[in-house]
């Protein structure tokens, strides 16, 4: 027999039994098959039994499973385990109390009464649970996120069986939910994830002129943590009952799929409303991605009168677009396809429910370089941008077809360790096959249109608590101008800069002005723009102060004035802030609008004032007013009234103001924020994609 089977037997076959006098336990180290390990107070082996007693402060440990208890009795052989007696069994997050449990460690399976489970921020309690490997099933449970005690429970969850998988989400059969202990609603199944505490529901309550009084309620369902969705059902005192749902769902890491929907037929209209909206974003590889969008609005007024339904303002445009793209990126370059087509309501009907076709790009195409070496991989710098497309738009009623380039040099020098200086020089080219309607010359005609653009850059930071920075941009058309266009055919040519002081955390100032040399047969201070001082001031954690002005050199004026006073308790029990907003219509960069012309407009001068109590221990109480000094009267003002539930939160609030009117409104949530929905937006497929283009200058910019 080789050592190591000499080793192995002995491992399987030897008990060692550690007793130390006092508080310290008796340790027991079993076969290196089960990889058991006993801790207790004392521990008794009946060995021709292969059986295990130990009593007091017991702790088995294989693996991730712990198991704690009074009493023990554990089968070597079988790895059947029976523990009595404030008995905890714990594996990663899940933890589950009981007084008694019996437990087989080879596999993980175990059946307990009257039982306590804790997978954060979830309490559940149940009258029998069956422990599996990858599960564990509660039968007559009670779940909640409250930790008071049954009787003063905000609200619970009643149910015949809640199944736990593998700490990530629950699953939920027959459930009442409570609110205190009143019933409120009943969900047939129900499914949550355990770390995304997302409200199962949502309510609130207002008023407007069209929809009258409404109430607006969210049931939020999830079938998995990259599964789920929402059903809304709406009730508006005007215009009847609205429903809608959306869904999201994860494919992979780069891949997800969302779909809404909302509609309404009004009772005092007979007319149906509504709009959908279809985001999908689709990936092949790290590199190789693209995404498909349709914004469906039935009538282009919708989002006007039903913005309150809409739980995301975002979901759907005014308009209808459908667009599929694909971005293909790599180290140095992307290339960007795009097929789109965008509707615009029908400007001769009223209803704007019919849409006529306002663009369609068939296709648009975009290649990026990104800088590259031009000499030398430390000395001078280019990158190029290529666009193309064929395009129809309304205003022409036919296709046209348009190709530009642009390829630019760049250099970037540090000296004196604090001073750099950026400049880039570009030349574009662009051509078009057929001239825009109305246009005989130049840009929107047929041909070639040349142009040559630069951009230098200084900024310097000259100690630590002073700054500087000078920008000039220069671009000029080289042929085929537009009669708007200024003879030379310069269009920019500007010197931008600023100065900036800091002194930490403390205190900040900026001024920054510009100045254009493209300005023709107007007053030098046409040229010159406006002083723009910007003053930042925090003396305390509790107190700030900001002002914003903006100077008039040539009317020796202040043309607008801004300044914020914020202050607050260090426990945040009460917050005061007072602002000011001056504005002088009379004043502008080239001197007085109205001076000698016109008996001058009335300067105009408004303060609001915001303050945030606490009052007692659960509620705070918000109030907002703005006054139009100028005329004397109030402009807007709010108030809410917030009131803390432990786990929960309510708010009633109450507005008023020149846009939206009056306004009531009634909030109950979970505290805890709702989960960050899947939808794909313009931004998220960027970061999906992985573009770092931080370096790129000019118009050499990535493909969206």
């Amino acid at each position: 027999m080789n050592m190591k089977k000499i080793i192995y037997f002995l491992f399987s076959l030897t008990v060692i039994i550690v007793f130390q006098p006092f508080s310290v336990h008796a340790q027991l180290a079993l076969s290196l098959k089960s990889q058991v390990h006993i801790q207790a107070d004392t521990i008794q082996y009946i060995k021709n039994q292969n059986l295990v007693m130990a009593r007091g402060q017991v702790h088995i440990q294989q693996g991730t499973v712990n198991l704690y208890a009074d009493n023990i009795r554990y089968d070597t052989d079988s790895q059947d385990v029976q523990a009595n007696g404030h008995v905890v069994w714990q594996d990663g997050s899940q933890t589950v109390e009981m007084e008694s449990l019996t437990y087989n460690m080879r596999i993980k399976n175990g059946k307990a009464f009257n039982i306590k489970t804790t997978v954060p921020p979830w309490i559940t309690i149940g009258s029998e649970v069956d422990i599996e490997k990858d599960k564990i099933v509660i039968k007559n449970a009670i779940a909640t996120t409250c930790d008071y005690s049954p009787e003063y429970q905000h609200y619970h969850l009643e149910t015949d069986k809640i199944t736990i998988y593998s700490g990530d989400y629950l699953v939920a059969e027959n459930v009442i939910f409570y609110i205190g202990k009143v019933p409120v609603f009943y969900f047939p199944f129900f499914v949550k994830a355990i770390h995304d505490v997302r409200t199962p529901f949502s309510f609130s309550t207002g008023s407007t002129d069209y929809l009258g009084n409404y109430l607006l309620l969210t049931n939020n369902y999830l079938f998995s943590p990259v599964n789920y969705g929402a059903l809304y059902t709406d009730y508006f005192s005007k215009k009847g009952i609205g429903i809608g749902f959306r869904h999201e769902i994860s494919l992979n890491a780069y891949s997800a799929f969302s779909l809404y929907g909302y509609g309404i037929e009004e009772k005092d209209t007979n007319q149906f409303r509504w709009e959908s909206r279809l985001r999908g974003l689709w990936a092949v590889s790290s590199s190789l991605q693209g995404r498909v969008e349709a914004d469906i609005p039935g009538d282009g007024l919708f989002s006007q009168y039903y913005s309150v339904a809409r739980r995301d303002p975002s979901l759907v445009s005014t308009q209808r677009k459908y667009d599929v793209s694909m971005t293909l990126t790599r180290q140095n370059y992307t290339l960007g396809l795009l097929f789109d087509r965008q509707l615009l309501p029908d400007p001769n009907d009223p209803l704007e429910v019919n849409y006529i076709d306002s663009q369609i790009a068939l296709p648009q195409i975009n290649f990026s370089l990104f800088p590259q070496p031009f000499i030398d991989k430390n000395f001078i710098k280019y990158d190029m941008t290529v666009n193309g497309n064929h395009t129809y738009t309304q205003a022409n009623g036919y296709y046209v077809s348009h190709l530009n380039g642009d390829f630019g040099l760049s250099e970037s020098k540090v000296f004196l360790k604090t001073q750099t200086f950026y400049t880039r020089i570009d030349f574009m080219e662009a051509y078009q096959d057929v001239s825009d309607v109305g246009i005989t010359q130049g840009a929107g005609s047929a041909g070639n249109t040349s142009s040559v653009n630069a951009n230098t850059t200084w900024a310097g930071r000259w100690s630590e608590f002073y700054a500087t920075n000078a920008t000039y941009s220069f671009s000029k058309k080289l042929d085929n101008l537009l009669p708007t266009d200024p003879a030379d055919g310069i269009s920019t040519n500007l010197l931008s800069a600023y100065m900036e002081f800091t002194a930490g955390s403390l205190l900040r100032a900026r001024t920054s002005t510009s100045y254009d040399f493209t300005v023709q047969g107007a007053p030098q201070g046409a040229k010159l723009n406006y002083l723009n001082e910007q003053f930042y001031f925090t003396p305390l954690p509790q107190f700030d102060y900001l002002a914003i002005v903006d100077y008039s050199v040539q009317a020796n004026a202040i043309k607008d004035f801004n300044s914020v006073l914020d202050y607050k308790s260090t426990k945040d029990l009460w917050r005061f802030r007072i602002s000011g907003n001056y504005v002088d219509p009379n004043v502008s960069n080239t001197g007085y609008i109205n001076q000698g012309v016109s008996p001058p407009e009335t300067p105009t001068f408004e303060i609001a004032g915001e303050v945030d109590l606490a009052l007692f221990t659960n509620y705070r109480i918000s109030a907002l007013e703005t006054y139009d000094c100028t005329n004397a009267v109030f402009e807007s003002r709010s108030i809410s009234l917030y009131r803390d539930l432990h786990d929960w939160e309510a708010q009633i609030g109450y507005s008023n103001d020149p846009t939206n009117g009056e306004q009531l409104f009634f909030t109950l949530n979970l505290k805890a924020l709702p989960g960050k929905p899947i939808s794909v937006s313009d931004q998220q497929l960027q970061n999906l994609n992985g573009i770092r283009n931080q370096g790129l200058t000019g118009s050499a910019s990535q493909f969206q």
